[in-house]
């Protein structure tokens, strides 16, 4: 048997693979050569200092304004506390103190004070309305209690300047009264330069209204604010004594020559603070003459010891009517002749009385201070007279 052929296997033919090509790099742009810049200029830009120049006019023109604003910060706290009252019910409104501003313009804006710590102001709000129709019952001893309670938490607040003398706090118709004392800063105002005593209000001023607006605001009583001067109330308590010296005086001048008024040889008036003795001229001297008539010489010694019992500087004036002397060899007019007569009953009480010469200063008017009318005869009588004054 013939031998069967190998059937013919036909390989497969790959298929050709496509050679891959090789990447090729990018080119490389060509840089460019960098352009040199022009050199800066030294310092900084005009614009920056433009601008500074800017900021700091607009800073001063602030502060400008600034310095001419009024800040009443007590006025402002009374809008806001109206305003709160008004949009939430406030029952309560705090009352404030508006201290006296000074004259220059930082006192007028601006004042020190000293808060307490830990210390605020606590309000209730509600949305209800207080019904004006509504009275609250208060009793005068609830009141009473809280005036005094009241009072001494102020002084409690007022404690160093109550011990220095600064401020006196009382109570007077229901409401506490602090009188500030200007004394009591007075020494201070003379250990400031002349160029700081213009009128303003001390510094230890201001720190009590601030503790005074402080306390009120957690007080329901009244509070008022006065000043007071303690050389003043010496000043009238001086004026006060010596009024009534001077009455004490009068008094026992018009005892003592209560005669002779009675028989008008003497008055006895208050003049301002002194007290006059006026003798009428009528017995006492010759027309044109200073001698002393014999029938006058009682009246002045009454009056001499009433003098020295009085005691105080001693005025002795003469005075005369307007008629000039016609026939005299010792005076040449009423000048002349009005001061010997002063004279004359100044010598008498030297003598007489033992009044003491260092408080005697006699004086001559002539007829310059009439009390009449020197057309008559009655009214030149009365102008003829000697006066002494006797301080008070």
């Amino acid at each position: 048997m013939a031998e069967a052929e190998d059937p013919i296997v036909e390989e497969p033919i790959e298929p050709e693979q496509p050679v891959a090509e090789e990447p090729q790099e990018p080119e490389e742009p060509k840089k460019e050569k960098p352009q040199d810049c022009p050199a800066c200029e030294a310092g900084a830009p005009a614009w920056m200092a433009t601008f500074a120049d800017m900021a700091t006019l607009l800073m001063a023109f602030f502060v400008l304004i600034l310095s001419f604003t009024e800040m009443d910060t007590p006025s402002i706290n009374k809008d806001i506390s109206g305003s709160m009252s008004s949009a939430f019910g406030l029952q309560r409104d705090v009352p404030t103190v508006e201290p006296p501003m000074g004259t220059s313009m930082i006192a007028d804006a601006y004042k020190t004070t000293k808060s307490v710590p830990g210390r605020e102001a606590v309000e209730e709000t509600t949305d209800q309305q207080p019904d004006p129709e509504v009275e609250l019952d208060t009793s005068d001893d609830v009141n009473t209690e809280q005036n005094i309670s009241e009072m001494e938490s102020l002084k409690r607040s007022l404690a160093r300047e109550l011990a220095s003398g600064k401020v006196e706090i009382t109570q007077e118709n229901g409401k506490i009264v602090v009188s500030v004392n200007e004394d009591a800063s007075s020494v201070e105002r003379e250990n400031v330069s002349d160029s700081n005593s213009d009128g303003r209000i001390e510094q230890s001023e201001l720190e009590i209204f601030a503790k005074v607006a402080e306390a009120q605001a957690f007080m329901e009583t009244e509070l008022e604010v006065e000043f007071f001067n303690s050389d003043t109330e010496d000043e009238q308590l001086r004026q006060a004594r010596k009024q009534q010296e001077l009455d004490d005086k009068y008094q026992m001048l018009k005892a003592d020559l209560r005669s002779e008024i009675t028989q008008g040889l003497a008055q006895v008036e208050k003049v301002g603070d002194q007290i006059m003795i006026s003798l009428s001229a009528a017995n006492s001297f010759r027309s044109g003459f200073a001698e002393l008539q014999p029938g006058f010489l009682d009246t002045l010694r009454s009056v001499g010891d009433s003098v020295v019992a009085a005691g105080g500087e001693v005025q002795i004036s003469g005075h005369t009517d307007n008629i000039p002397i016609a026939f005299s060899q010792r005076f040449d007019s009423n000048w002349d002749l009005s001061a010997a007569r002063a004279a004359s009953v100044a010598d008498f009480f030297f003598a007489n009385n033992n009044l003491d010469s260092n408080s005697v200063s006699v004086f001559g008017y002539a007829d310059t201070k009439p009390v009449a009318d020197n057309l008559n005869a009655q009214g030149r009588a009365a102008n003829r007279r000697i006066e002494i004054l006797i301080d008070g």
